[in-house]
């Protein structure tokens, strides 16, 4: 997860200091205004480099979204309202309230611990994750390496899977249980203490729906569906990280003008089967309008009134600590206000979410350009934190 954001901005600008985040007159006037400056702004970013990018802002009574922009590079078709971007490890925060709102309904107690639910093979399993639990996965406590792409635990992964005899399982819970057997006998991160310390990662969260399927006898999906699509009319759909020739908006990725368009490798189709395993991590994708629509729950919800969102998430929403990450959000504190934000990177798409904790607003940005350097920067983000601190900004002088 990139921590620099569009919090540095807030910041600078004085933002954090007091926001108003809507101005005087009718609701149908400001709502105006703010879809005057989301346009303006998407548009701005798009000139500057970004090939296409969903700009919105949420409060309790309404929510703007404007799109820019091209659905792919060298082709003349614009990005469309109804496009559906791939929101990456923002996929995450939409995992934990599914889990938590199970939990509520007397599914898989978030204390439940590996060795609890996979007592098959208990005996494999690395005796430092022995106290481990479902809910230190999903805060990244559970010491497990990251799988956040291109390091050597996916190298070791794929040649164990490659060496291994015998017949394969060829069903999405088949091999996460697989996965989950395969990374429990791994020893943890160096440095760290499972069920103490935080660790990014992308395999704590397979591991997490690997148990929820262990204790229902549900694919995670199929429980996803029941606790949070259904309970909030989400809409979207899961996207596999390796593009189809099927795809109408197509992502990018590289540096500042030097961007190419993210297509299939025969690599990526031949492992294609454990990519899309790690769809609990950061395999969603929406338009910006049911994005924001997810968004307002939160807005509402952490203003006090009754929504579909587990009563559990929110409570620990509000209580969070700076720097704490809790539920797939990161808690930080500026001068005047806590705020919830996340980011997400699939290959060719980045994702930005700022909340403010009280409900007051939220703001988020989606494209499908991603870049992330070696030091953990990113020009994409920089250009959506940019567009989403002017849209702040604008707000707070509105009349």
């Amino acid at each position: 997860m990139h921590r620099r954001s569009v919090l540095q901005l807030l910041l600078s600008s004085g933002l954090g200091l007091g926001l108003t985040a809507c101005g005087g007159g009718s609701d149908e006037s400001a709502q105006g205004r703010t879809m005057a400056v989301l346009k303006t702004q998407a548009d701005a970013a798009v000139a500057s480099g970004l090939v296409g990018l969903v700009l919105g802002q949420v409060s309790s009574r309404s929510s703007s979204v404007a799109v820019a922009g091209k659905r792919r590079l060298g082709h003349g078709t614009q990005v469309d309202t109804q496009d559906r971007f791939a929101i990456g490890s923002n996929t995450k925060a939409m995992t934990c309230a599914a889990i938590v709102a199970l939990a509520e309904r007397g599914g898989p107690a978030l204390l439940l611990t590996v060795m609890e639910v996979f007592t098959e093979w208990a005996g494999e399993i690395h005796p430092a994750y022995a106290q481990v639990t479902l809910a230190d996965l999903l805060h990244h406590r559970g010491g497990v390496p990251a799988f956040n792409g291109g390091g050597p635990e996916e190298d070791a992964f794929i040649a164990a899977v490659d060496a291994d005899a015998r017949p394969l399982p060829d069903t999405m819970t088949g091999r996460r249980i697989y996965f989950a057997r395969w990374l429990l006998a791994q020893p943890p991160v160096d440095g760290i203490v499972p069920g103490r310390d935080f660790h990014y990662s992308n395999a704590g969260y397979v591991l997490a729906a690997a148990i929820v399927e262990a204790r229902t006898g549900k694919a995670f999906e199929t429980v996803f569906d029941d606790e949070l699509v259904h309970p909030l009319a989400l809409r979207g759909a899961w996207r596999s990280p390796v593009p189809d020739p099927s795809d109408l908006l197509w992502g990018h990725e590289g540096a500042a003008g030097a961007l190419t368009v993210v297509e299939a490798t025969e690599e990526a189709l031949a492992t294609k089967d454990w990519l899309d395993i790690i769809a609990p991590a950061g395999n969603w994708a929406c338009t910006g309008a049911a994005y924001a629509e997810w968004l307002r729950w939160h807005v509402r919800a952490l203003r006090g009134e009754h929504t579909p969102l587990p009563q559990a998430y929110v409570n620990d929403l509000r209580a969070a600590a700076d720097g704490r990450y809790v539920w797939g959000w990161q808690a930080v504190a500026t001068p005047r206000r806590m705020l919830l934000t996340h980011t997400g990177h699939e290959p060719g798409f980045m994702a930005e979410v700022v909340v403010d904790r009280t409900g007051e607003f939220a703001v988020f940005g989606l494209s499908n350009t991603g870049s992330v350097a070696e030091d953990g920067s990113s020009w994409v983000l920089g250009r959506i934190d940019q567009a989403l601190a002017e849209v702040l900004r604008q707000q707070s002088m509105a009349p």
